[in-house]
């Protein structure tokens, strides 16, 4: 059996755990006879929250099971965190990956102790994006560092040679669903939360 997630959300506490549970369902009721032999995660996102990123980064990572990510369209920001947790990352030949470093929205007044706090935890966050980044490229983590805090755009091409992408490909990875499970994570609308559960078997 595979599992084949959209993830076409922002990075938030709801995709997050809207994928883990899945995942965790799916592996607590799969059946001796019909094992998860493949999670496959289509990525599409605009990014969002680090430390949710970094969480499904470490989840993913923490399986047995081999994880393929596909690069749809735009993957930025914390979304990259999430593509890397594949061991095979592939990307669409008009994906687009963003790195940058972290950002904070201040709103508000703030005495010096708590802005050294913020400017300490977006070091912070910028450092452990940028060791996703240098674990999967197997490149310097001062590299990468520098390279995040320039703000990086890259296509599948590039992305290819820095070593974050290990495949180009526009043909269909998943060429048969047969015994195929099927989450789609989509941002919620303002009413609540939409996520999709559907199931294609014979």
């Amino acid at each position: 059996m595979k599992i084949l997630i959209n993830f076409y959300a922002n990075v938030s506490e709801h995709s997050a755990n809207s994928l883990i549970n899945y995942i965790t369902q799916q592996i607590a009721s799969q059946k001796t006879e019909n094992l998860i032999d493949e999670i496959v995660i289509q990525v599409a996102s605009s990014g969002g929250s680090s430390d949710h990123g970094l969480l499904i980064f470490n989840y993913l990572r923490q399986l047995s099971i081999p994880i393929t990510t596909i690069g749809m369209g735009n993957v930025d920001s914390a979304a990259v965190m999430i593509f890397c947790a594949g061991k095979k990352r592939i990307a669409m030949k008009s994906c687009r990956i963003l790195l940058h470093e972290a950002l904070t929205n201040i709103q508000g007044s703030f005495n010096a102790v708590k802005l050294h706090e913020i400017a300490y935890m977006n070091e912070r966050i910028t450092h452990d994006y940028s060791s996703v980044i240098a674990d999967v490229t197997d490149k310097d983590i001062a590299e990468i560092v520098e390279q995040v805090r320039e703000g990086k755009v890259l296509s599948s091409v590039e992305a290819k040679n820095f070593d974050l992408v290990t495949d180009i490909s526009d043909a269909p990875y998943l060429s048969n669903l047969d015994n195929l499970q099927i989450l789609m994570i989509n941002n919620p609308p303002v009413a609540g939360n939409q996520v999709q559960h559907n199931q294609v078997s014979n």
